[in-house]
């Protein structure tokens, strides 16, 4: 028999609130994941130490139903931790991908002041305000490279309150560390804040004359700078309504789909199109003449791309890829540059054409209104046409009648409307049965389908239907045979 004394309402201590203040580690997760990287199965498995009959004084059979339902809580409880830590580290990683953006943001722009500045002839590269503009790019991408490895860091952290691994090594991969180096390699080019020293370059165009570069490292160094935009994709990424939603995530979660760059480039390209376009295409252009402009004042200072104004109509005509030939790039990074914008105007062309060819389709209402007016205007026209026929075959029967013959010209004229006429009842009937084949597509192969499965469904019901009362009548007659069987013996 049960104990009586056992509680029939279990005590607060059983159930640990979610909202518990005491900070807590993320290696301390109770999960049910596997650690390769653990001695014992205690370590993988989750304990439940505390014993309920000690906080709430119950003994006999409630003991083991207090165990479970202590365990219970205690998973619940620790959902509750791991989905408040994720919200705090998905924070905690929208600040740094901002410190991210920033540094590199301020970064480029610092390069871009003290390239200009030497091109206007304000100062010499190996001046002191040129070493202190470089310097400060130094700072900022020896900060930026530290915030990149806390970028990282918190990923790996993330991993781990998301799949519930309690050891950092299964939350790292090859293709993190792979990603982790590629990154730092690219977030590492700046200028040096040094003077490397003088080049002399013979210009292949002008035989006899010699172009002094200086610092010839600066500028490809200063251009490779540009790299760093890869982290827009990552900022919008990390401010989109897409991953702050958390109904999305459980969505995406759920469907296995990645919530990256590219799904946020395609929302954005679905939603506003235009505006995604516009921003890479005046980005590409903006990028790609300044860029244009240093190559050709380092590598060759009397070519005629030197200023920003022909360096700007030089990548328009390539962008555009029309090629007029009056400007040629000298150096061989203008013309690296050239080819890198002629290869991006091709595919935000081709972009912009399949985004003007989807704008420009109908919608399916707009396609059936206007089927439905083709097909009046088509039955009309069969219409008609039938009743030309039938006019111009009592005519020739009318002629005929008065004794015509064949060959006579009211009767030639009439057989020639009835055989244009005729012709205009078949074209007429063709296009109309093309215009209806056309207007077919998968919503209408859908609810002729749908339509076709509720009438076998209702046909199936009715066959069941009758069926039963088959089998009912033939019950009633079996009863009434056993009836007359019985008052017969009786």
């Amino acid at each position: 028999m049960e104990d009586m004394t056992s509680p029939l309402v279990k005590c607060e201590e059983e159930y640990p609130r979610y909202t518990d203040d005491h900070p807590m580690d993320i290696r301390a997760i109770n999960t049910t994941a596997l650690d390769d990287d653990l001695d014992s199965p205690s370590d993988i498995i989750p304990t439940n130490s505390d014993n309920s009959l000690a906080h709430c004084g119950g003994g006999g059979g409630g003991g083991g139903g207090s165990g479970t339902s202590g365990g219970a809580s205690k998973s619940f409880a620790n959902l509750g931790f791991r989905l408040r830590e994720r919200k705090l580290l998905i924070e905690k990683k929208r600040w740094i991908v901002d410190l991210e953006m920033g540094l590199a943001l301020i970064g480029i722009v610092i390069m871009v002041v003290d390239t200009e500045l030497y091109f206007q002839s304000y100062y010499t590269i190996d001046s002191l305000p040129s070493q202190w503009l470089k310097l400060m790019v130094s700072i900022s991408t020896v900060v930026l490279l530290f915030v990149v490895c806390m970028y990282y860091m918190v990923g790996v952290q993330l991993r781990m309150v998301e799949l519930g691994l309690r050891s950092w090594r299964l939350a790292v991969s090859k293709g993190v560390v792979l990603k982790l180096l590629i990154e730092i390699s690219i977030c590492c080019i700046h200028p040096l804040p040094v003077h490397i020293g003088t080049l002399e370059l013979k210009a292949p165009e002008k035989p006899g004359v010699v172009h002094i570069i200086e610092d010839p490292l600066a500028a490809v160094l200063s251009i490779l700078m540009f790299m760093r935009l890869y982290l827009i994709a990552r900022f919008m990424v990390v401010h989109s309504n897409v991953l702050i939603d958390s109904a999305v995530q459980s969505l995406g979660t759920l469907s296995r789909v990645n919530i990256n760059a590219q799904f946020v480039f395609r929302a954005l390209m679905s939603t506003c199109p235009g505006f995604v376009l516009s921003i890479i295409m005046m980005s590409v252009f903006m990028i790609g003449s300044w860029t244009m402009r240093a190559c050709e004042t380092h590598s060759a200072p009397g070519s005629d791309t030197h200023t920003i104004s022909q360096a700007m109509w030089l990548t328009a005509v390539t962008f555009l890829t029309l090629g007029y030939g009056d400007l040629t790039p000298s150096s061989r990074c203008g013309r690296f540059i050239a080819i890198w914008t002629g290869l991006m105007g091709v595919g935000i062309t081709a972009l912009c054409v399949a985004v003007l060819a989807r704008k420009l389709e109908q919608t399916r209402p707009e396609k059936y209104v206007h089927t439905f007016l083709r097909r009046m205007r088509l039955d009309q026209r069969y219409k008609n046409a039938a009743s030309d026929v039938l006019k111009q075959a009592l005519m020739i029967w009318r002629l005929k009648r008065a004794g015509m013959p064949e060959s006579n010209a009211q009767i030639m004229h009439h057989r020639r409307k009835l055989i244009d006429a005729t012709a205009i009842m078949r074209s007429a009937k063709e296009v109309s049965g093309m215009v209806r084949e056309n207007t077919v597509g998968i919503i209408e192969v859908a609810n002729s389908v749908n339509e076709i499965y509720n009438l076998v469904k209702g046909i199936r019901d009715e066959q069941k239907l009758i069926q039963n009362r088959l089998t009912s009548l033939e019950m009633h007659v079996v009863a009434v045979n056993k009836q007359i069987d019985k008052n017969f013996k009786s």
